[in-house]
């Protein structure tokens, strides 16, 4: 039994208390400004690694979740801190190790989740009105880390409406729509 212990990965410990926010469901904009604001307190070089929605909780129409996962790494302690919403209560973990590539997004990254509903909305209406949930995730592209906003569809028994709607992260603009 020690040695099944000892050779155990490390576990992720609790960075932040858990915290009750004022709403179940929380806009992107606030959410990355609450997530960045804990990612900055335990750790100064922080950086967004990834910006996500969960299967539990796909983007409303305003551009909130009830279910966020943010993902910030630092480099000079090589580790990372998971920041997590679900309905209204806010966690963050912190783990050793990479985040995985990190997009090169812009301080004045897209933050405006009711726009990229917007977007899901024109290229995917037809799935949403047969009940296919809008999920959003942030890309870096190999080499380049070029940084991306995926909007993906997908049922609440996971089907997926195999379309992704790919927006360039730092603009807003539309850079493809793959069926």
């Amino acid at each position: 039994m020690w040695l099944a212990v000892a050779a155990a990965p490390a576990a992720a410990q609790e960075a932040c208390k858990p915290e009750t926010l004022k709403s179940a469901a929380v806009t992107l904009s606030a959410v990355y400004a609450i997530a960045e604001s804990r990612a900055r307190a335990w750790k100064p070089d922080a950086v967004p690694a990834r910006i996500s929605t969960t299967s539990l909780g796909p983007l409303k129409p305003d551009g909130s979740s009830e279910a966020w996962t943010l993902m910030f790494h630092s480099a000079a302690s090589d580790s990372s801190l998971a920041v997590n919403t679900m309905r209204g209560t806010l966690t963050c973990y912190a783990l050793p190790g990479p985040a995985g590539r990190i997009p090169d997004l812009a301080p004045t990254f897209v933050r405006d989740g009711a726009m990229l509903y917007a977007l899901a909305q024109k290229h995917g209406g037809d799935l949403i009105a047969k009940g296919y949930g809008v999920n959003l995730q942030t890309g870096a592209a190999p080499g380049t880390r070029h940084a991306t906003w995926y909007l993906t569809f997908s049922t609440a028994d996971n089907q997926n409406g195999k379309l992704s709607v790919i927006v360039d992260a730092n603009t807003g603009a539309l850079e493809d729509v793959l069926r």
